[in-house]
């Protein structure tokens, strides 16, 4: 039995989310290496954003599994 559509779809949101905010790092320092600042904070909003969609995607999944939802 595989998981529901929406502990499939919680699940891989958090993961590329998560994959997002692990390239980003390399990413910004990219743009500083190029000298091009606005490049740089508009990685380092996305990233920030990511971060916060993380926590909230991973609230998510910790309240299903605590209401028995996740499956």
């Amino acid at each position: 039995m595989g998981l529901s559509d929406i502990s499939y779809d919680i699940v891989t949101a958090l993961q590329n989310k998560l994959d997002a905010v692990t390239v980003y790092d390399q990413y910004i320092e990219d743009c500083q290496q190029a000298g091009n600042q606005q490049c740089q904070q508009l990685f380092e909003q996305m990233k920030q954003q990511d971060e916060q969609q993380v926590e909230q995607l991973r609230s998510a999944l910790e309240q299903m599994v605590q209401q028995g939802q996740f499956h």
